[in-house]
């Protein structure tokens, strides 16, 4: 997947309008492949995590993602963000509060249709 961003990034660097950071304009290019690749991702034992944290507001998602599912240390994924790194420890633990709460639920859910087929 990051070759296939590269080649998206180098195939659009004309769309590169210079307002932001090249690295900024980067992420975002990748971030949108990586959102496209999980759509496309068929439903796997995980998936009930993967819903949950696609629920969440990008702010959330976007931290969680990097900082696990990319095995981001804390201040790489504040780097890729752009943000400070008390702001991602903060959105770090906003997210899982928010999936804590909303987790069981999901899960119920899905077990509940799984069991109907």
């Amino acid at each position: 997947m990051a070759q296939e961003a590269f080649l998206r990034a180098y195939r659009a660097l004309n769309k590169w309008r210079k307002e932001s950071a090249f690295s900024t304009w980067l992420f975002a290019v990748t971030t949108n492949l990586y959102r496209s690749e999980l759509k496309r991702l068929p439903a796997a034992p995980n998936r009930s995590v993967r819903l949950a944290v696609h629920a969440l507001p990008p702010k959330y998602r976007d931290v969680l993602i990097l900082f696990y599912f990319h095995e981001k240390d804390l201040a790489a994924t504040a780097l890729s963000l752009g943000l400070p790194e008390g702001t991602v420890k903060a959105r770090l633990a906003r997210g899982r509060e928010i999936l804590r709460r909303k987790l069981p639920p999901l899960l119920a859910t899905l077990h509940r249709e799984d069991v109907s087929r």
